[in-house]
């Protein structure tokens, strides 16, 4: 177990008395240790400001699949979708564009015409990843939103969301009516969500636009914020709830028309404890850190899926809505934005 230390700094105040019976204040750093247990590797990604991680080595994400902790990458410089997902999901409903992207020279576009939700992909999991008693596994995926995500100068009070991506353990299924019991299915993932109106100079338009992260698991009334705050989600089925919120604080805004690179973590739990923990960035910078999660209490409950989200909650909109994606990056450590 590695022990994370994390310093920080006070003051103490030495009084020193001369022969002649004056005093000099002197002030002196004392320094206050605080150390945190974390099995190995588990301490990247959690240093204020901009965390670096493999994708560091590697610029504009050109080799990155050499890297033994990556899974899969798409940068979509073939001109195409080469990214395996499950029934070709991501394929048949990505449309590989040249005329705008976050590096190279190719991006996937995404629309969502009036009515349309769209599908769930998933990118199955090896066996190989499973590693040691508590596996990470993280998810990098660079959106632009289109202005079109805004609902519209007489309609800021309407809500529009979207599923993003995230990891899930979905062996015999799950989903919003199916509560979490410890033997079943979870998740770590991340959701993008508006709503105004607002004055905020950071809005778009009188129109907020964030990420944040959610977790379905058993035990959500346990969870610790360490970055941000948790919220327990009512449930949708049964009086025990099986969903937390988090959520940055304060909200790092998001433009429309601008390109971040979002990352979520899942650290699993030994089966049956309170150890496993879910993390969220936004261009390297931690927004939510969630501790004492715990996602199973069966060593077989494994993740199976990670899933490239394209699936919208909210549909009835008259507008088609246009998303962007680029360098994705799916992987057993943390990935860190793209080193431009």
């Amino acid at each position: 177990m590695k022990k994370n230390l994390l310093i920080g700094f006070c003051f103490a105040i030495l009084m020193v008395v001369n022969t002649d019976s004056l005093s000099t204040t002197v002030s002196l750093p004392v320094v206050m240790v605080n150390y945190e247990d974390l099995p190995p590797n588990w301490d990247e990604g959690l240093a204020p400001g901009v965390n670096w991680g493999l994708a560091a080595a590697y610029p504009d994400d050109v080799g990155i699949t050499q890297n033994p902790y990556v899974l899969a990458a798409e940068g979509f410089e073939t001109g195409s979708v080469t990214i395996p997902t499950e029934e070709d999901r991501y394929l048949l409903n990505t449309t590989v564009v040249s005329s705008i992207s976050y590096t190279g020279s190719y991006s996937g576009e995404h629309r969502w015409p009036e009515g349309y939700n769209g599908p769930t992909t998933r990118f199955v999991i090896p066996e190989s990843a499973h590693q040691g008693s508590q596996p990470t596994y993280f998810v990098r995926m660079c959106m632009n939103f289109d202005d079109s995500f805004h609902p519209g100068a007489d309609n800021l009070e309407a809500g529009v969301g979207i599923k993003g991506f995230g990891i899930v353990s979905e062996p015999f299924g799950g989903g919003l009516n199916t509560p979490c019991d410890g033997t079943n299915w979870y998740d770590a993932q991340v959701q993008f969500v508006g709503w105004g109106p607002s004055s905020k100079p950071e809005a778009n338009d009188g129109y907020l636009w964030v990420g944040h992260l959610y977790s379905y698991n058993p035990y959500p009334e346990e969870a610790v914020a360490k970055v941000g705050s948790v919220h327990v989600t009512a449930p949708a089925v049964g009086d025990r709830p099986y969903r937390f919120s988090a959520y940055a604080e304060p909200f790092q805004y998001l433009d429309f028309g601008g390109w971040h690179c979002y990352e979520i973590g899942m650290y699993l739990n030994t089966p049956g404890n309170y150890d496993g923990e879910a993390r969220f960035w936004i261009d390297g910078v931690l927004q939510s850190r969630v501790t004492k999660i715990r996602y199973r209490d069966v060593e077989s409950l494994l993740p199976t899926d990670m899933h490239l989200n394209l699936h919208r909650t909210t549909e009835n909109f008259p507008q088609t809505m246009v998303r962007w994606t680029d360098n994705i990056v799916l992987a057993t450590r943390y990935i860190g934005p793209v080193q431009k």
